[in-house]
Parts: structure tokens; sequence; C-alpha cells
């Protein structure tokens, strides 16, 4: 049986869970008390905040990266949203995780949250298709300029 996705709530909880799992193995090895433990949590947390600060990344992709190829846009399923956290001092990846986008819009299972939330990403779409309509028209087969980016003269 497949596991059910993650709601927007198991979404945001997920390092939170890690960091305190891997604080608490390593503290119960230590056997120390908890007045003695609470500031090495609390640094934890710190760490992670910090770390999500500086050095996360959201993204949203077409196509899911297999380690070869990727698959053309047109070709993809859908949509997913990627989150990837690095540490501050050594760069080393510590985080990275990939979400469908429509298990993350179903995942709470309510109907009317639901039509809202595809509502809004029409509306992001259209945004999106209009900033697309706009590069094409001001540099036909021209380089594209990232969002908030200064055209390229």
């Amino acid at each position: 049986m497949a596991d059910p996705p993650f709601s927007a709530a198991d979404f945001h909880k997920v390092v939170h869970k890690q960091v305190v799992n891997a604080a608490f193995e390593t503290l119960a090895d230590a056997k120390l008390d908890w007045t003695l433990v609470a500031p090495f949590l609390d640094a934890a947390h710190e760490i992670c905040r910090a770390d999500f600060q500086e050095g996360a990344r959201l993204r949203l992709h077409p196509a899911r990266g297999d380690g070869g190829e990727s698959e053309a846009a047109a070709e993809t399923e859908e949509a997913f949203l990627s989150i990837a956290v690095a540490d501050r001092e050594d760069g080393e990846t510590w985080l990275s995780e990939s979400y469908w986008l429509s298990d993350i819009a179903l995942a709470d299972g309510d109907p009317e949250e639901v039509r809202r939330l595809a509502a809004a990403l029409e509306r992001s779409l259209a945004k999106v298709k209009a900033w697309l309509a706009e590069r094409e028209a001001a540099s036909p087969g021209g380089a594209e300029s990232p969002p908030g980016q200064p055209e390229q003269q």
C-alpha cells in the first residue's frame, strides 16, 4: 500500500522532525539531564533556521532529475517543487526533497480549498505566460532574461 501524500503541514514539519530525532538520539547516548539537553536543541533550531534563511533553495521544475537526461517539458507528467538546503559553512546539501504540485494541492482533501488553489494556480500560470509573451515579443529568438533581471541589449 502506498504512503499517503504529504499534507502541507507535514511538508513544513519534515526538517524539524529530522533535526529533533537526530538531536534526541545523540543526546540520549550521552545520558545528559534535560536541563543540559535543552540548550543543544535550541542551538540546533537556530542553525537550521539560519541554514534555511541563507542557503535554502525552492524551485519549481517541469521534470524530475534522474541523474540522466531530463524529460522534455512537453513530455513531463506535471510540475514539482523541490527544496534543497545547504550548510552555510561547507555548502554541503543536508536536505533535498521534492513533491509533485498535485500531491501538495490535494493533501488536505478539502474540495473547496483545492478549487481556490486551482484558481490561484491558473492566475499564476497566466502571469508566467504573460512574462514569456513579453520576452518573445521583445527579443524574438534572442536570449531571455530571468524574472527581475534587465533585458540584455
